[in-house]
């Protein structure tokens, strides 16, 4: 085999949870909070239009971290944290062992466990006919 065997199976990084991985909660909700511009404008309720633009005296990010609408020019502020959390998961994955291995050689080592599983068996399957030929010579014996 090409890699080391050891003894304990790998631990996954403590920054790499599911909850790390999940991204479609993040997702969804900004989707749910995106207010698409309609092209009509007689058609337009006024409790469904966007938010008034942003006055000076609240800043700029406000609406991308808060939970009202969303307009199109919020989005990629609203998914930065999305990204990041994306780029730390990536990161994480990476550093994972044997990640660098190519898919020949963990078939190879799956076909090498396979072998040996059938082995093992193979050794079981004789030690049980061992024991049950130990067990009648012992009962015969028994008997006589």
């Amino acid at each position: 085999m090409s890699t080391p065997q050891q003894s304990t199976p790998y631990r996954l990084p403590p920054a790499l949870t599911p909850e790390s991985l999940e991204t479609l909660p993040v997702l969804s909700t900004i989707l749910a909070r995106l207010s698409i511009p309609s092209s009509s404008s007689n058609s337009v309720n006024p409790s469904q239009t966007s938010p008034p633009p942003s006055t000076p005296s609240q800043p700029p990010t406000s609406s991308a971290n808060a939970t009202g609408p969303l307009t199109l020019k919020d989005i990629p502020l609203a998914t930065d944290s999305l990204k990041h959390k994306i780029q730390r998961a990536r990161a994480e994955a990476k550093a994972l062992p044997d990640v660098d291995r190519s898919i020949e050689e963990q078939e190879e080592e799956m076909r090498e466990l396979e072998d040996k599983i059938e082995k093992q068996k193979e050794v079981l399957r004789m030690l049980a006919e061992l024991g049950r030929g130990l067990k009648d010579s012992r009962e015969q014996r028994m008997e006589t």
